[in-house]
This record gives C-alpha cells, structure tokens and sequence, in this order.
C-alpha cells in the first residue's frame, strides 16, 4: 500500500472486481482524522453505487456490514464540496440547468436576428412554435456542454469576444447577465483558486472509484484537491500495456490519405492498429488515459492479477485477454472445443421475439451447466429496452416474481410503463389531433384511471361498447369536433348524436330496438338535428348513461382546450383540474398514487419551470403536449437497478459492472451505437477537443466494457434475417468488428471449424433441428414442440 499523504493516485484493473483490492486496503490504512466522520467515494454511476456497497460490505467479513461510508455521484460530492469551501448551494446553479434555461431562450428568440437562427424558425407557420421550443432546448442543452466541456468559450463570450460562434455569444451575454449569478464553470475556477489559498478544507483520503470519464474542469478541480490530500483513482482499464497512441483503422486510413492524397503507392505504408477491437471501441478510455498522463499522477500502479498470463480457457476468455494482454493473437487460443463453446456466441434471429426466445433456452441451459449460477448474476442489455418490454411477459412472465427458475426485474424503464395512469394521460393530450373512432372511445373507457373515476366496472364496458354499436357511431364528438377535419359539419354518426339517441329512447321508452329493427318515431332537436330515438337503456341505466355523458362532455372541453394559446400558469391549472376530474386511484393502490403524483408535477413543471425566471409565457397546446409527452417518455434518474434476479436494462455508459452471464440483445445496424446530433449549431463537434465525449464513442467503449465484465458467458444477438422475405441485415458495426476478429483468428488456426460462434436460428421455435441434436449450439427446453412439424 502507498505513503503517499496526498496527490493524484491511480490505481488500475482490467477487472473492476480487483480495484475492490486496493480501495479496502486504503479504507483500512487511512481512516477519516474525525472518529465518526465517514470514508469519503465517489462512484461512477448508481448502479455502480449498489453494487460497490454491496461488495464492500461482502469484503468486510462474515458479518457482511460495511458502515461510515459516504458513496457519493460526483455530481453531488462537488456540490458538497462548492458548499464547505465557497459557501455555494451548488456548482451547477439552477438557472443554468438546461430545463429553466431554455426558458430563458424561449422568450428572446423572437428577437433574435442572427441568420443561423432565423433559419431554425423558417416554415411553416403551424409549427413555428414547436420549433422555437425546439430550438430554445436544443441551445439550452448545448450551453449546458459548454459549461462542462467549454467554460473558456462561456469566459470569452462573456468579455465580449464572439469565438467561435457570434449569434450564441451575444445570447450567452444576455443570460448570463440576467441571471445575474455564477454559473459552474466560474464556480469550479472559484473552488480551484480558493483551494489553493487555504490547505484546511478537509485530510481524509478521498476514492473515485470506476470513473472512465471526467471533463477537464473535473479532473483540474481533483487535481487541486489532490494538493491538499491523497485522492485515489480506482480505474478499470481494459489492457495492461499502453494503450494512449493507439489509433483506429479508420484514423491511420485519413492519415495516410492525408499524406498521399492522389491515392498513388507509398513504399513502406503499412497500417499498423495493434488491437484492432481497442482501436475501433476504445477512443473514451483512451481520452482518459491521456488525460490522466497530463495530470501528475503522484503514483500509479496496476493490479497484480493483469501481470498473469494465464492461457485462456475459452472463446471469451480469448477475446479479454488478447484485450488485456494487447495482443490480437489470443482471440483464437483457447483450450475449448471450438463447436461445444458457449463462452460468446453471436445468435442471428429473426425478430425480437424470437430473440427473447433463444435466451430464455441459454440461460436455461446456463443454469443446468452451473447449478450454483444465481439469478442476480444474470445480465441483459438492450440499446432499445422499449422494444422488448411488451414481449417479455409472454417468454419470461411477469417482472418482479420470485417464483420460476428465472425471475427478473426491468430498469431504465420509461416513466409511461410504470403505471396505466401515464397512457390515460397520453391519450388524453392525443385527443385534438386524433379522430376519436368507436374503437378509441372503447379503449379510453377500458382504461383503469378514468373507469374507476367514472365508476365503470367490466360489465358496464360491454354495455357501453354495444350501445355505441347499435346506435352505429361512427367517430368524432360532434359537428364542431368533425369540421376541424375539413369534412362536412354534420351530427349524424358522431358520438353525440349517438348519445342523444339513446337518452331519447331512455325518456320516450320507445323506438329502434338495441338489438335492431327498422325506424320508428323521429325526434327532432332544438338544433335542428332529426334522430331516431333508441331503446335499450332502461332503469338503473340512466346513471350509466349520465356516466358516458360526462366523458363526452369532459373530452370535448379537452379539445377545445387545444385550440388556442395560453399562458403556461393557466395550462397547469386547466390539466391539473382535467386530471382532478377524469382520474382515479384506488386508495391501496401505492403505485397509483405515486404516479399520480408525479403526474402532477410534470403538469406543474410547465409553469413552475418559466415562473423560475420570472415567465409566463404563452403557448400552443402542441408546445404542452412536447412537453409532457418528453416527461412521460423520459427514464427517471433514480430507478432499481440491482434489486435481485436477472436484470434486463439499457446499455447505459459506465455502468458495466461484472456479471457471470451477460447477454446483450438488439445488436442491429443503425440502432446501436446510437448517432449523435448533427447540426449547424453543434459546435463541439464542429471544434473536438481532448476529453470531449460524443455519443457514439460512449456506446462503443460501452461494448468494450460489457465484453470485459462478462465472466463467464456472453450472449450477443441480432436481427438477422428479415421475417418476410429472409434476406439477410447486418449487425451493428461493433458487433461485425467482433465477428471479423473471431473469423481472422479462425482463418489462421489450422484445424479450426467455420465459424463455430455464430448461431443462425430459424424462424420457428418448432423447428426440428432445436430436437435432432445435429448442431449443439441449437437446442429447446419447450419439449411439447418436439412434435410439431417444422
């Protein structure tokens, strides 16, 4: 263990497991000064978070309690930090935040004269206002970067210099002066030069633990605490060797373009990548890494298990450690038999389903070839979690059982899916632009929230649904409802004339039977509208009636309520009573109330967000309903990640923590790694600096990662093959550089079979071939399908 008292000390593992080492030994050499103060960690991510906590308390002993720790995001320890140096409530200030700053934005657009926003606002005038939100929360968000990324650009635009972009330096000027206080980049140079001033702000050690990203002003803001006291990095770095000059195929290519750009022969041009996977899915790692070699690391050490060369037992085994070892050679030495290897295995499907369908057989599998395998050390990623979501229910049943041999939990779920109160909702903010068929009616009526609100049970549902089918209503709520959609503005066949009907047959008790029958008294209204009175709702009805009747009466005002602007005060307070009078949640149901709260605050939000300001501005109720519809379909911040039994989630960065078994789903070209925004505004792509971060390089070091925190098996898969016509689609490209590495080290090997790792599966999960035994890597725990003909 070091003596080192303070500076920047890094300590490194291929294995985040074996960082757990050094952070225990150090916990235990180098307690707090205080008695009672805690040990101070910051850790990467929430899921990080849990899963160190538990880990620690699993290293402190056979009591299994690890107490007086402080394990903080870096977020919050910098704000604690801003708090006992400077005074600051926090380092991000919260009218910078990008969702009160945007508002800020809003209201100056209409003045703004810059061509290059001029040209965001241009078309048509139906969406304009759409656009300039839009525009105001892209800005929002990219002076948000800037505060991260580019506090020297927010310095010089301040001072009156206008580089690199003119028309965001006059604007940053404006909101910088309205508000009036320091933003977080003024407030990281305050603690810095406040830190260097006065050495008595704290001696305990501090552990950052798991951090493969940090902004430049972060890492100078540790640097200058370093000065004072031991600050402990616990990095996990994939490869042992050197890897900050390495450069990707594609890099040494423009280079070597750069240097012959009429394409004529060099003699002695070569490409030399030396770990091709490194190369194409390590540029965040390695940004770090050169980053860490600028800061004046006091001390920076490696894990003794990555000076082992142990031969690889496995396909997978193969790949981490010609990873870690930085030598591409490894990928096809293992000592498994090639075609029975389940280590990592590529499975080309035909849908999502049919992926979801192969792994339930593998982890199954899984299960039987490692008995003591728990259902918590089971890991599935999907870029698009949304899209497997509904399917899951029907191959692994529901979410959150204990029972069955593979229980499961989602995270990173949408807020929408938490309760059936956000689709009510959803639909509800639909309803000005939607026809409102018979068949959505239903549905609207079906729904949980506003039946129980209404006092409908399943019965009355029926009622409802053949009345309406009697009475032949066809769509829209009435003439006005129907001459927004440029047709004729006529009652007949709305669901107000049908309703008129049935209350006509209600008080008259005669006229066309529900159940069919031909004309027989016409009543005419005092609008002029003639209809035939329809029997059928008799007697205790007449409350079910009033019921329909007052769902009518509240959709329509809903969409009236859509056709002109309001100010934002006045739209919370409308949705806030719409809510009050549509909704409904049972008293035991605790999930229903939290959703109902925080349904309310979302709505709240859209006032409280400008009032933050000191604005109130108007707005068209397409500018609310992006609003809300962006909270609904948001994935809340603080969501279960480790809460016990297999874990579906998304492919978040820097959350690859180890798991025996990980499986990653919808590997398909253009899903994933996702494509970052593009445009004439986006200037830290236009201007890249060292330590920037881009979404498609955080997706493929994500890869990385996942590939290395795989102990013991990995499962990649695909969309294959198109379900229709059997052609065939390409994986996504970090998927193919994988497959492409796997095939150069069979091409090499001498006896090696044809691609042993790719499993080709048909379209049916009947298929003989699951049953015959003729491929090992294709078999089926649904026995009743033996029999099927295939």
């Amino acid at each position: 263990m070091t003596d080192v008292r303070s500076g920047l000390v890094v300590y490194r593992a291929s294995r985040l497991e074996a960082l757990l080492t050094p952070l225990t030994a150090l916990l235990q050499a180098a307690p707090p000064d205080a008695v009672l103060a805690p040990h101070q960690i910051i850790a990467a991510h929430p899921g990080v978070r849990s899963w160190l906590g538990r880990e620690l308390a699993r290293h402190a002993g056979p009591a299994g309690i690890a107490a007086n720790l402080r394990i903080e995001l870096p977020s919050a320890w910098f704000d604690r930090l801003a708090g006992e140096v400077l005074g600051a409530e926090a380092i991000a200030q919260r009218p910078y935040r990008p969702e009160f700053l945007r508002w800020r934005i809003h209201a100056r657009l209409d003045a703004a004269s810059d061509p290059a926003l001029a040209a965001w606002l241009d078309g048509e005038a139906a969406t304009r206002a759409q656009r300039r939100l839009q525009l105001a929360d892209h800005l929002a968000r990219l002076y948000s970067q800037c505060l991260v990324y580019r506090p020297d650009w927010l310095k010089q635009w301040a001072a009156g210099r206008a580089v690199p972009a003119a028309a965001l330096a006059t604007l940053w000027r404006q909101l910088h002066r309205d508000i009036g206080s320091a933003h977080r980049g003024e407030r990281i140079e305050q603690l810095i030069g406040a830190l260097g001033r006065d050495a008595g702000h704290g001696r305990e050690p501090l552990h950052v633990f798991g951090l493969v990203h940090l902004a430049p002003s972060e890492l100078a803001l540790l640097k200058a605490v370093a000065q004072q006291r031991l600050v402990a990095l616990y990095l996990p770095d994939p490869c042992r060797e050197y890897w900050g000059g390495l450069r990707s195929e594609r890099a040494s290519l423009r280079e070597l373009v750069a240097r012959d750009p009429h394409g004529a022969a060099t003699e002695g041009a070569f490409l030399d990548q030396g770990h091709p996977l490194l190369a194409a899915w390590g540029r965040m790692g390695q940004h770090f890494v050169l980053a860490l070699d600028e800061a004046g690391v006091a001390l920076d050490t490696r894990h003794w298990e990555d000076s082992t060369d142990t031969p690889p037992q496995s396909r997978l085994q193969g790949v981490q450690e010609s990873i870690r070892r930085f030598q591409p050679a490894l990928i096809g030495e293992h000592a498994a038999s090639p075609r029975s290897d389940a280590s990592l295995r590529v499975h080309a499907c035909h849908t999502r389903l049919r992926e979801l369908e192969v792994l339930r057989d593998a982890l199954l599998q899984a299960r039987l070839d490692r008995p003591e395998l728990r259902p918590a050390q089971i890991a599935v990623l999907m870029p698009d979690v949304h899209a497997y979501l509904p399917l899951l229910p029907a191959v692994f049943g529901a979410a959150g059982r204990a029972e069955g041999p593979l229980p499961y939990h989602c995270a990173d779920v949408a807020v929408r899916h938490a309760h059936p109160l956000f689709e009510a909702f959803r639909r509800l903010l639909d309803l000005p632009q939607a026809r409102l068929t018979a068949p959505e009616l239903a549905d609207l009526i079906a729904l949980a929230p506003i039946a129980a609100q209404l006092g409908i049970g399943e019965r009355d549902r029926d009622t409802i649904e053949h009345w309406l089918e009697a009475s032949r209503a066809a769509w829209a709520l009435d003439a006005e409802f129907r001459a927004r959609f440029q047709v004729p503005a006529i009652s007949e066949h709305t669901h107000g004339w049908a309703l008129d009907r049935l209350l006509a047959g209600y008080v008259l008790g005669a006229g066309v039977d529900a159940g069919g029958g031909e004309d027989q008294d016409v009543v005419g209204l005092p609008d002029g509208t003639r209809l035939a009175p329809l029997a059928g709702a008799h007697g205790p009805q007449a409350e079910l009636l009033g019921q329909l009747d007052r769902l009518l009466v509240e959709l329509g005002e809903a969409c009236r309520d859509g056709a002109r602007p309001r100010r934002a005060s006045e739209w919370s307070q409308r949705l806030e009573q719409r809510i009050e009078r549509l909704f409904r949640v049972e008293p035991d149901d605790s999930g229903g109330r939290d959703a109902l709260a925080r349904l309310l605050d979302f709505v709240r939000a859209i006032a409280a967000e400008p009032a933050d300001a000191g604005l109130d501005p108007e707005l068209d109720f397409a500018v609310v309903r992006e609003l809300l519809l962006a909270q609904i379909d948001g994935v809340p911040a603080r969501q279960a990640f480790l809460p016990g039994g297999i874990t579906f989630c998304g492919m978040v960065p820097q959350r690859a923590i180890p798991f025996e078994f990980i499986a990653v789903l919808g590997l398909n070209d253009g899903e994933f790694p996702r494509a970052g925004p593009a445009g004439s505004l986006d200037l830290l792509q236009q201007h890249p600096r060292l330590g920037d971060r881009d979404v498609r390089s955080d997706d493929r070091y994500l890869f990385l990662e996942t590939v290395m925190a795989a102990r013991w098996r990995l499962h990649l898969s695909y969309i294959g093959e198109g379900v229709r016509d059997g052609k065939p689609r390409n994986p996504a490209a970090p998927l193919a550089e994988l497959m492409a590495a796997l095939d150069a080290a069979a091409t090499a090997g001498a006896d090696a079979p044809a691609q042993p790792w790719r499993v080709r599966h048909p379209l049916q999960p009947f298929d003989a071939r699951y049953y015959d035994g003729s491929d090992p890597a294709l078999y089926s725990f649904r026995s009743a399908w033996a029999t099927w003909p295939s």
